[in-house]
């Protein structure tokens, strides 16, 4: 599939008649020169899904801020996570673009993406046999190899030379997602795609990626129908923000947030409330995969596609605790006059100010473990009148006596009640009776490593959110103080 989108629907360097004979060169191949049409099918298959994690490195640099409504009814990546609003960059490495923080949401997006992808291309590939032999033939690694190269090349030279600078993070990974959902459901709504075999499935592949890199060169004429217009990819949008503007003077106060509170922080909300959910399409994802390469693959590809699965949601995972971290973790909070201005020390940007007189329904967060461990607070208020509301968090702060004072927030007690320690019991209790469980299975002689295997799957997919839910719920009883009522001015 063509990324040429990407870049904001640069023109193609050929014509139309360049466009046909590649895309029509792999079917001739198949009836007039005996090519293989499993291996062609493979290699796209393989092409696009290599997309999603360009796309998403591609992501972390583009310049432009993106909308903060992705979901406009022509979308298929929906983003929602507060780092989006984060302002400012950091450059790694004296060689590359800056990295814009407030796009790793958008990368992490093309995780499930590319999951997804697998998955409906998996079931549609298992429903003509298995494909595993084909990963280890020499001309799929050979192309694999190639492909790689020419997109790390076509990347370097494109687009982190110049072309970051007019795309957003929205308009880079709209485009794979949609060439791959368009192409996954015109696979899955062909009646008897399964019974026409490999050789229909590799057409509806070439007919699609035909139509995608028609659509993408109609884009550069402006001559487009609603369909390729749709395919060629959204358009970089310029957004201008208001800049928060701060006195050239010293501050009043400081008051620093704890990054090992944060990052703490960031650690307990992930593993403790969107592990359970995320591990579904993993698991489904890495069932479908092993379908898909059958009993006769090698041992040897079969490790690496687990481990490739397993690899890609433990960095999922550490994505979404990095994002936490760095929408708290480097925040300091200065007072300039009547202005509250939150000033992040790592991208050396001021973020947000409003007035101190506008600080309301102010009260220390109860729930949150590591401000208990770490001895910490966090602070939660409302900021703001009319479309200018906003619910903000303040810390965690191991300061919060010099933050109330300096802000002068109307807290009654920073003092949190003892944790119950009877549900965190039964958490124990629950997750060492499983575990037990499941050693005893495996060296007993009940059940097959096979059937514990296959049990544990269908478990996994419809027990883990079902548990992780139980046991949060559990889990919360232990905050005495959860419910307490915000103090209003």
């Amino acid at each position: 599939m063509s990324s040429s989108a990407d870049l904001g629907r640069h023109p193609q360097r050929f014509g139309i008649g360049s466009i046909l004979l590649a895309n029509l060169l792999p079917l001739g191949g198949v009836l007039w020169l005996g090519w293989d049409p499993s291996t062609l099918v493979v290699i796209y298959g393989l092409e696009l899904l290599f997309t999603f994690p360009l796309a998403g490195l591609k992501a972390l640099f583009a310049q432009q801020p993106s909308r903060s409504d992705t979901d406009d009814g022509s979308s298929v990546v929906s983003v929602s996570h507060e780092l989006t609003e984060i302002r400012g960059s950091v450059r790694l490495v004296s060689w590359l673009p800056p990295i814009y923080p407030r796009n790793l949401p958008f990368a992490a997006a093309l995780v499930n993406g590319s999951l997804w992808f697998l998955i409906m291309f998996g079931v549609v590939l298992s429903s003509v046999g298995p494909v595993g032999d084909v990963l280890t033939r020499t001309e799929v690694l050979v192309s694999v190899f190639a492909l790689v190269v020419a997109q790390s090349v076509e990347t370097w030279r494109e687009y982190l030379r110049e072309g970051y600078k007019t795309a957003s993070a929205y308009s880079v990974i709209e485009t794979p997602a949609r060439q791959a959902f368009f192409l996954t459901f015109v696979l899955v709504v062909t009646p008897g795609i399964g019974a026409v075999g490999i050789e229909g499935i590799l057409g509806v592949i070439v007919v699609v990626k035909l139509l995608t890199e028609w659509s993408t060169y109609r884009a550069t004429t402006g001559d487009t129908g609603r369909l390729t217009d749709w395919l060629a990819g959204p358009e970089p949008t310029d957004l201008d923000r208001d800049p928060v503007d701060i006195p050239d003077t010293d501050p009043e106060a400081r008051i620093a947030t704890d990054g090992r509170a944060a990052l703490y922080t960031g650690v307990f909300d992930v593993f403790g409330r969107l592990a359970p959910f995320a591990a579904v399409p993993f698991i489904f994802g890495w069932s479908i995969a092993m379908i898909m390469l059958g009993d006769g693959t090698p041992a040897v590809v079969g490790l690496a596609v687990s481990a490739l699965i397993v690899v890609s949601f433990i960095g999922y995972l550490a994505a979404r605790v990095l994002m936490v971290y760095l929408q708290y973790g480097s925040m300091e909070y200065r007072r300039y006059g009547d202005q509250l201005v939150a000033y992040d020390t790592l991208l050396c940007e001021p973020q947000w100010s409003t007035p101190i007189s506008t600080l309301r329904d102010v009260q220390i967060v109860p729930d949150r473990l590591a401000d208990r461990l770490v001895g910490t607070r966090t602070v939660v208020l409302t900021t703001g009148w009319g479309d200018h509301e906003r619910r903000r968090y303040l810390g965690p702060t191991a300061a919060v006596d010099e933050l109330i004072e300096a802000f002068e927030l109307p807290v009654r007690k920073i003092d949190l009640e003892p944790l119950d320690r009877r549900p965190a019991a039964v958490i124990i209790a629950a997750l060492s009776g499983f575990v037990t469980l499941v050693v005893l299975l495996g060296v007993g002689p009940w059940v097959t490593l096979s059937e514990l295997l296959s049990s544990g799957l269908v478990y996994g997919i419809f027990g883990l959110p079902v548990g992780g839910l139980v046991l949060r719920f559990v889990w919360v009883q232990s905050y005495p103080d959860r419910t307490t009522e915000p103090v209003r001015n």
